[in-house]
């Protein structure tokens, strides 16, 4: 739903169409719009390692705590806000282009995990970085159910 997954070999056109071997469709691109979007709605929240697959995303926020500063928002809130956000801009798209499509994205809830060290933010980052390359085996490819 959110773009397929290509294996790329070589061609010219690779770095501009494609992210990460991922072909963002309408829903894609509205996904990395609104997550690239989220550090200008928080300014403690900053952006790390992220990639949107064809079912599902990954990605690392930063939560950068300030002493005296109002309470930060919770990662439920963050989450909450963004899924609202591009729901409503993907309804939108549906209604301009007169689609008969659901305009269901999102499952219910999200899984979260704190990340407590910089060992463990490298493991993160890198499991993120090679879901790409792991497509093929991934539980989650409609092929393998």
């Amino acid at each position: 739903m959110f773009g397929e997954h290509e294996n790329i070999v070589g061609t010219g056109l690779a770095p501009v169409r494609y992210k990460n071997n991922i072909k963002l469709s309408k829903i894609g691109k509205i996904i990395d719009k609104q997550w690239n979007d989220i550090p200008n709605q928080y300014d403690d929240i900053e952006l790390d390692e992220y990639i949107i697959m064809p079912n599902h995303i990954h990605g690392i926020l930063i939560v950068n705590y300030r002493e005296g500063a109002s309470p930060s928002p919770t990662i439920s809130n963050i989450i909450g806000s963004f899924k609202s956000k591009c729901s409503i801009e993907y309804l939108n798209y549906i209604k301009q282009n007169d689609l008969n499509t659901s305009g269901q994205i999102w499952q219910r809830s999200f899984y979260d995990h704190i990340v407590r060290n910089e060992r463990s933010l490298d493991a993160v980052r890198e499991y993120i970085s090679n879901n790409p390359k792991n497509w093929e085996q991934d539980i989650d490819n409609l092929i393998n159910l």
